[in-house]
């Protein structure tokens, strides 16, 4: 896309970026996905706070009005940012028990970000603590970093019914999922930064993990994988967000080549190097034209429809119907992908990476992104279920603050 173009598309962005984190005001919150993109309709009080086990996409909002604060000089947005500091300091000071890996999510686009546009040391000191609680979560006997529940397997008081039932505590041990590969960072950051090669270490030791357990053969990826949970043997895959245990979550992908290339980075291994090249050029067989993938590349035909069928009824299409299969496309998947090729190509060209996120990011601004100021939402169609989601929304416009030169992005 030309320039020009690129910052029409992003001055849309940083004025809903600003429109938003005034909205969210002092009370941070996890706002759901809505197939509307008004992410501010629920009451407050209903969803949960910064300080909660299964928050992890607050920070997606404050990393778009960190962006915003620099494209446009509008440094109230940074002042915005750290005044939401105490929620985010007793997380990992008060509570660090009652955290899970989304730490990397939670802090890199908060702090560490703010702290690379602002210089402000408190907000360094509050990513490295987040860091060393992140690292206490690394299970030496398995070289991975345990995804979700507490180490000490006992759920917060505070947790419902219902989320006890759920795959982030009934089925936690021993679990690890690919998502955190883009947690990692914030160890490579924190090693980096303070000198203390325990970080990268850690850093090194999961993506090695994850190279050997979730990489299949053919460049497909599995979303999560189990160890033993006193041996720390591999066992088998697992999955809680793709279609199934053998699928190929195409959101997952994007995760691990954007982690690879960022691994590749900051430890120059070319294991790491290789390991995103086989996924995205896997992952390029896979696209449409537009490049905006399927939810899961191994949908099954017979069932297209909301969740790929697995709902029997669904109030906004019919799932039996198999037309519906053109909605079950993740946008999300394509944004944060194309951030991963421009990281991946920031050391080494690529063709097929290349013209993949020039039509990428024409597809999306042109066809998915909302610029109405009164919607809060920025891309639609994501994760298979039409909807809007924060960290899409992030990603779309890291996708243009890359292209346009960005000085702080925050991986």
């Amino acid at each position: 896309m030309e320039r020009s173009a690129l910052l029409t598309a992003y001055d849309a962005a940083c004025r809903k970026a600003a429109a938003n984190a005034w909205v969210i005001g002092q009370d941070p919150r996890e706002f759901p996905g809505r197939m509307d993109g008004d992410y501010f309709a629920p009451a407050r009080d209903s969803l949960r706070s910064v300080e909660h086990i299964f928050c992890w996409t607050p920070s997606f909002f404050t990393g778009m009005a960190l962006l915003a604060a620099e494209h446009t000089g509008d440094f109230s947005l940074a002042r915005w940012v750290e005044s939401l500091y105490e929620p985010y300091r007793a997380k990992v000071f008060d509570t660090p028990e009652d955290t899970m890996h989304d730490l990397g999510f939670m802090y890199t686009l908060y702090s560490t970000m703010a702290y690379r546009l602002t210089g402000n040391e408190r907000m360094r000191a509050l990513s490295v603590r987040a860091a060393e609680v992140l690292a206490h979560r690394f299970v030496p006997n398995g070289r991975y970093i345990r995804a979700w529940g507490r180490m000490d397997d006992s759920i917060p008081d505070y947790i419902d019914d219902q989320l006890r039932r759920d795959n982030f505590f009934a089925n936690s041990r021993g679990l690890a999922i690919i998502d955190c590969m883009m947690n990692i960072p914030l160890l490579f950051w924190a090693g980096k930064e303070t000198g203390d090669r325990f970080f990268t270490d850690v850093a090194i030791a999961h993506a090695d993990t994850t190279l050997h357990n979730f990489i299949r053969p053919d460049g497909s990826v599995c979303h999560a994988y189990r160890f033993d949970s006193v041996t720390g043997e591999p066992a088998e895959e697992f999955n809680d967000c793709g279609y199934s245990v053998g699928s190929h979550w195409a959101r997952g992908t994007a995760w691990a080549v954007y982690g690879f290339s960022v691994a590749w980075r900051y430890t120059g291994l070319t294991r790491y190097r290789d390991a995103a090249v086989k996924l995205a050029e896997c992952y390029l067989t896979q696209c449409g034209e537009n490049g905006v993938p399927v939810w899961d590349f191994r949908l099954p035909t017979d069932q297209p429809a909301r969740h790929c069928g697995r709902m029997a009824e669904w109030p906004h299409w019919d799932v039996t119907d198999p037309a519906n299969c053109t909605r079950n496309v993740d946008t999300s998947a394509a944004a944060i992908m194309a951030c991963g090729m421009l990281e991946f190509l920031a050391k080494e060209e690529h063709a097929g990476m290349r013209s993949y996120v020039d039509a990428v990011t024409r597809t999306l601004t042109v066809q998915y992104m909302n610029t109405d100021e009164g919607c809060a939402g920025l891309l639609h169609s994501q994760n298979g279920n039409a909807s809007y989601t924060s960290f899409g929304d992030y990603y779309l416009m890291e996708l243009l603050a890359r292209q346009l030169g960005s000085d702080i992005l925050p991986w």
